[in-house]
């Protein structure tokens, strides 16, 4: 088993986010081919990285060419140079890049979380506009308006909130604005006073 992404309450139903390191090997034909690393020799020895000394080069193994991370849902990363000499850096790396992509992807579908947070209160917006009322029970609609409004404020603040931290972490405006709906620019335009130092 490789590395998981957002188990539990907080994944999306459809995700599978699972990664794994490639060794790239030369084939001699096309130039390269991904090559799974050994898990289970790697468990052995209490590493999370097999390529380091199945494809060192060293005693007639083949020597890996580089590195490349891939996701169970068909995303492959860019080859990776092998630092033979420092394997856990290029674990790390490799595991950052997986993440991204598991986030970006991630983005697009709420968490099981979030949308049942979200039909609650689709539901209670129903009733207080007086759909589905229990019998007797008056239409609210001016508490709804009421509750429209302070979410609208909180929801705006929220946004802000993610984009500061999506910046920080390095995402780009493109990366941004896909899950926010609107288009580089315009996310760009709304919310670059709120990512101080923002570059591009």
């Amino acid at each position: 088993m490789g590395w998981l992404y957002a188990e539990g309450d907080n994944a999306s139903e459809d995700d599978n986010h699972e990664g794994h390191v490639v060794a790239v090997l030369s084939d001699g034909e096309d130039g390269a081919k991904d090559v799974w690393e050994d898990n289970e020799e790697s468990e052995k020895r209490g590493l999370s990285w097999a390529w380091s000394f199945k494809y060192d080069g060293k005693e007639g193994r083949r020597k890996a060419q580089g590195l490349r991370v891939v996701c169970y849902c068909g995303w492959k990363g860019a080859r990776r140079p092998a630092d033979f000499t420092d394997p856990d850096s290029c674990d790390t790396q490799l595991r950052q890049e997986w993440e991204r992509h598991c986030e970006i992807s991630m983005s697009r579908e709420p968490t099981r979380r979030l949308r049942r947070l979200l039909d609650d209160l689709a539901e209670v917006f129903d009733q207080l506009n007086g759909r589905d009322l229990p019998e007797r029970e008056p239409a609210r609609p001016l508490l709804a308006a009421h509750a429209s409004a302070t979410l609208q404020r909180d929801i705006e603040s929220w946004q802000r909130d993610a984009v500061r931290v999506a910046r920080a972490g390095g995402f780009s405006w493109e990366e941004i604005a896909g899950p926010l709906g609107m288009s580089k620019q315009s996310a760009h335009e709304k919310f670059a006073k709120d990512a101080p130092g923002d570059a591009d």
